[in-house]
């Protein structure tokens, strides 16, 4: 191939000159070195005969691609691993973080466990092992009268004997923490309207907001507004409930621009968040002294 030929497949004008070329050869670019060679009446390429092009050049000094790194994350059933997936290891393997104390208890039907970052003093999960619905959202999983799949209604109240079973392990786990008597009134379970993750979960939670878990208004708004959707009000949720309720603009505007409004005595802190903070360890002492001792 001709020097002009060659300039002009690199996009040089063909005037580019045998100086400008020792010019950009001194830039010390292998490739360019290379294509530059080609074109000399004593390189190897043409003094052998074999008959090259800036393509084959081109083609041989590429990068080739890293083969890819074997995933070594858990996976969940329906796609790549992310923080939003992983309550999917603990409802797929249950009885591998039983030792661990992750899982407080599993059958064939529904996982329970601590969550990992709590939001007052008791604060479980229940993770139903259904595997049609533990990637659909709560209201399509839960609601009979909002979901179009099938047989929601007798996974509802199979649900519903399932959270009973966890509200009186809930109820143990405060008596034992707190050495009062305490009762299902002292308990919120429920869904978020917009959940973090992927898989279907529900909240079984003290009502004391007592955590240090729990640093921010979004943090105490997402279980002290509408946000939370009650267990038993699943039942009754319509089509239009579920679609303003679980909508993103809907969730974003409760969750972040609510006005903080304490749980026991209502006492309104607008967006100081400290000042709240202050407040529920002096409600959460008043709670417990109300108690009946063991």
């Amino acid at each position: 191939m001709t020097s002009s030929g060659l300039c002009g497949l690199m996009g040089i004008p063909s005037s580019f000159s045998t100086a400008n070329a020792a010019a950009v050869k001194t830039r010390h670019d292998p490739l360019i070195e290379r294509l530059y060679a080609m074109t000399e009446p004593n390189s190897a390429d043409m003094s052998s005969g074999v008959k090259r092009n800036a393509l084959s050049v081109l083609m041989a000094t590429a990068k080739k691609p890293k083969p890819a790194q074997a995933e070594t994350l858990h996976k969940s059933t329906q796609g790549p691993y992310s923080f939003r997936d992983a309550l999917a290891p603990l409802i797929q393997n249950p009885d591998k973080f039983v030792k661990s104390g992750e899982v407080l208890k599993y059958t064939e039907d529904y996982v329970l466990i601590h969550d990992k970052y709590p939001k007052a003093s008791v604060h479980l999960l229940i993770l139903p092992r259904d595997s049609t619905r533990t990637r659909l959202h709560p209201f399509k999983a839960l609601c009979p009268h909002a979901s179009k799949i099938t047989r929601t209604k007798e996974f509802y109240d199979k649900m519903s004997e399932f959270v009973r079973e966890c509200e009186d392990l809930a109820i143990k786990q405060l008596e034992e923490l707190h050495k009062k008597k305490f009762t299902a009134q002292d308990l919120k379970v429920g869904v978020h309207s917009t959940p973090s993750m992927s898989n279907l979960h529900i909240h079984v939670i003290s009502v004391d907001n007592y955590s240090e878990a729990l640093k921010n208004k979004k943090h105490y708004n997402t279980f002290n507004t509408p946000f939370f959707v009650p267990f038993d009000e699943l039942e009754t949720i319509t089509p239009e409930d579920a679609r303003i309720k679980g909508g993103p603009v809907y969730c974003a505007h409760i969750a972040t621009k609510n006005d903080l409004i304490c749980w026991r005595c209502e006492k309104n802190f607008e967006n100081q968040f400290k000042k709240l903070k202050d407040h529920l360890e002096e409600e959460f002492i008043l709670w417990k002294r109300e108690k009946t001792a063991i």
